[in-house]
């Protein structure tokens, strides 16, 4: 009972800290589409709080992309959100279907029969001709990367097919199982070395894009090893330095890579340490590996990005049922808790946000579990400072201190690209971490790491301790004389 009781009197003062508005310590991912982009909903997505605008190019268009960016801008607040440019990747997909074509209707499907043969064939010929027989599928060279036996997935696994002969035809594969499928879903072939670019025709077109127009992160979708990862950052910057006016004084475009295939895995290492952040994409991850072991490798992903201080997003069906329902599933909640305790900067929403019933609603549920999460235990937070790094003596000295004498808040005077906030970050701190950046792009991308409440001061580098102490109690609306630990500079004050 004893033990009881003092878990709760920590919960609710946990629950007391002082907090902006609809905020919480792990951060908020919202994927902007057709149900949340007009100004009204927008607006009410802001206001139940997130961090980052997912815009997703799989689906997005240029004047969707403007009618979203330009509406955030006419938001309270909408000034601090950093926006992410999601690539569709070099994606394998089949082609157009012949009834979708016949009738007009781009949702129709054709209905595969388990034990029935499908050929798919790289003859363009077939593309908007697809039947229960034949289908266009845009990798040319299929037959050569696939063997007797291997199992090719369509539609996130909704259909899997099994390989029963390959020539230069096309790949002769037996239906394992009925469904019915759509035209231009995506196909898996789980261990077989695609050898794709990193980033595809449509992806450098639309990065350009997004680039011109003062996007704050790239997701790079399917990065196979870090060699991807430096050619997406290699273009990324090429694009960057065409625009000095949109990014001055050394900004950049941060490359956040999307971790979803088991080649990527077998390279995790180098992906992280070549990558600004990751995300865990366990949409096309939990069809590349087997089902029951996605969230242990979401631990493994996000425990080593921790290890790095790299932020991590988990991403992928964290509120499905959201997008037509108005409460979560016990298990949603569970997942959204899961990873807040495992300490991940950032959790996503993707359907429920863009496309859903209740995007609003979605979005302020997913922080609601946030908090109640955050508020759990003290141990959550002591594992955060597990492994840290002689580099990181003074932020973690600053988390030391802040827990020592129980203040509400750190403060960071930034000096660069947000590394010294990122290391505070990474040690796990228990209370909002208000950031104070020169650069106001800077001060958007590090929205995206845990705890961090940043705020654009131009004139950051001439701020003493006590003006910073001060502009974090007006960050977070703390009393005058609430106690701040500032890390400025070499050196770690309490005032």
């Amino acid at each position: 009972m004893a033990v009881t009781s003092l878990r709760l009197q920590r919960l609710a003062s946990r629950l007391g800290y002082p907090r902006r508005p609809a905020s919480s310590l792990t951060k908020i991912v919202a994927t902007i589409g057709p149900a949340s982009e007009d100004l009204e909903p927008l607006k009410a997505c802001v206001a139940s709080g997130f961090e980052v605008m997912r815009l997703n190019f799989s689906h997005a268009t240029e004047e969707e992309f403007f009618r979203r960016v330009h509406n955030l801008a006419k938001c309270d607040g909408g000034h601090k959100v950093a926006t992410l440019l999601d690539t569709r990747g070099p994606e394998v997909r089949l082609g157009g279907l012949k009834v979708c074509k016949e009738s007009g209707d781009r949702k129709a499907k054709v209905a595969l029969e388990a034990g029935s043969t499908l050929l798919l064939t790289g003859d363009a010929a077939f593309d908007g001709a697809g039947d229960a027989t034949t289908m266009y599928v845009n990798y040319p060279g299929l037959d050569k990367v696939v063997e007797v036996g291997d199992s090719v997935l369509l539609d996130d696994g909704l259909v899997i097919l099994e390989v029963a002969s390959a020539d230069a035809s096309g790949v002769t594969c037996t239906v394992t199982n009925s469904n019915a499928i759509g035209e231009r879903k995506g196909v898996n072939i789980p261990g077989a070395p695609l050898g794709l670019p990193p980033l595809s025709d449509k992806d450098q077109a639309d990065v350009a894009f997004g680039v011109a127009n003062g996007i704050d992160f790239v997701a790079a979708s399917f990065i196979g090893d870090a060699a991807g990862v430096e050619a997406v950052r290699a273009f990324v910057d090429a694009e960057v330095a065409k625009h000095p006016d949109l990014y001055p004084d050394g900004d950049k475009v941060l490359i956040v890579s999307k971790v979803e295939s088991l080649g990527a895995l077998d390279e995790l290492d180098g992906i992280v340490d070549a990558s600004d952040g990751v995300m865990v994409a366990r949409g096309d991850l939990g069809v590349e590996v087997p089902i029951a072991s996605v969230a242990t490798w979401q631990k493994t992903i996000v425990g080593l990005c921790r290890a790095a201080g790299k932020p991590v997003i988990v991403a992928t069906q964290m509120l499905e049922s959201m997008q037509k329902n108005p409460r979560p599933t016990r298990a949603e909640v569970a997942d959204v808790t899961n990873a807040a305790l495992e300490l991940a900067d950032a959790v996503m929403l993707s359907g429920e946000s863009a496309n859903g019933d209740y995007p609003a609603l979605a979005l302020k549920t997913q922080r609601d579990i946030l908090q109640a999460a955050e508020a759990w235990d003290d141990e959550l937070y002591d594992a955060g400072w597990a492994g840290v790094e002689p580099a990181l003596a003074l932020p973690l000295a600053a988390v030391h201190a802040q827990r020592a004498a129980g203040a509400a808040a750190l403060a960071v005077v930034e000096d660069a690209g947000g590394a010294r906030t990122r290391g505070v970050a990474q040690c796990a701190p228990d209370v909002p971490v208000v950031a104070l950046a020169a650069s106001a792009r800077v001060a958007r991308q590090l929205a995206l790491s845990r705890g961090v409440a940043p705020v654009h001061a131009p004139g950051a580098a001439d701020l003493d301790a006590a003006a910073a102490a001060a502009a974090a109690r007006a960050e977070l609306g703390l009393a005058a004389d609430a106690a701040v630990v500032v890390y400025a500079g070499d050196a770690v004050s309490l005032l």
